[in-house]
């Protein structure tokens, strides 16, 4: 009988180690947001989408950007503000914005010498896109200066379930729950095995933060463990994290939370 409580009492103890709480510091909120929520920068901009219109706003100013001929912006890259990448994948094409959202290309991969098939597209070092294609299943870089497409990855089969990069590396989870990165050079690095998840964004090699049934999740990759981010919110529906601040995005209004990841 002691035994079984002993085996009892240890199973509930890893339990609630599994979902240990990350406390949250509120900062503040506003309300009637757009529809769609991209990110913040580290100037204090916030990028947003209202009617396919994206939008630059800060302290009641705002500045915004249309193309109508491209239909709806599948993903937007803001990690460099001075640079910032739109990306049309119904109309295989990305434009790129200055720092006032002037228009300074437009790239139409259906176009190229040699056809690519866009699913992901983002900034990459040296002005560079990384590129999933879709006809090699292969990652690569698109030079716009050169007109030309380099793949870094032999041909894989389980697609992109979600993405993300920085100028050095671009990083993608599979259909299949995997987690991987290549760099610039063409390594690729597997990372381990992610849970399912309804949004995600990677923090590092080792960290993933991502949302399942309205419930937001910290999970370190090599341990293979999760913690619980204690957010008040009982449903939303995005979230952005930079420079230690929260952003939540409801139906009502920008929630953003003072937060440390260890």
């Amino acid at each position: 009988m002691k035994k079984t409580l002993l085996l009892l009492f240890l199973f509930c103890f890893t339990a609630q180690a599994q979902e240990i709480g990350i406390p949250v510091k509120f900062m503040q909120s506003s309300k009637n947001p757009p529809q769609r929520y991209i990110g913040t920068d580290a100037f204090g901009w916030e990028y947003t989408i209202a009617n396919n219109e994206f939008r630059k706003t800060k302290d009641g100013k705002s500045v915004k950007y249309q193309n109508v001929g491209l239909g709806e912006i599948y993903r937007v890259d803001i990690q460099n503000p001075l640079q910032i990448v739109l990306f049309y994948r119904k109309f295989n094409s990305v434009v790129l914005l200055d720092n006032q959202l002037n228009q300074t290309a437009t790239i139409n991969f259906s176009a190229l010498p040699t056809e690519l098939i866009a699913e992901a597209a983002s900034l990459a070092s040296q002005n560079r896109l990384w590129i999933y294609d879709i006809t090699t299943q292969q990652i690569g870089l698109y030079d716009p200066m050169r007109n030309n497409f380099r793949t870094l990855t032999p041909p894989f089969n389980d697609g992109i379930k979600y993405y993300q990069s920085d100028y050095n590396y671009f990083y993608w989870i599979d259909n299949a729950g995997k987690c991987f990165t290549v760099n610039l050079f063409g390594k690729v690095t597997a990372l381990g095995s992610v849970p399912a998840f309804d949004q995600a964004q990677i923090l590092s090699a080792t960290q993933i933060l991502y949302s399942k049934d309205n419930s937001l999740y910290l999970y370190d990759l090599p341990a293979k463990t999760r913690k619980f981010v204690q957010i008040n919110e009982k449903s939303f529906a995005s979230f952005y994290y930079a420079s230690q601040i929260l952003s939540i995005f409801t139906e009502s209004e920008i929630i953003q939370y003072k937060i440390t990841f260890n």
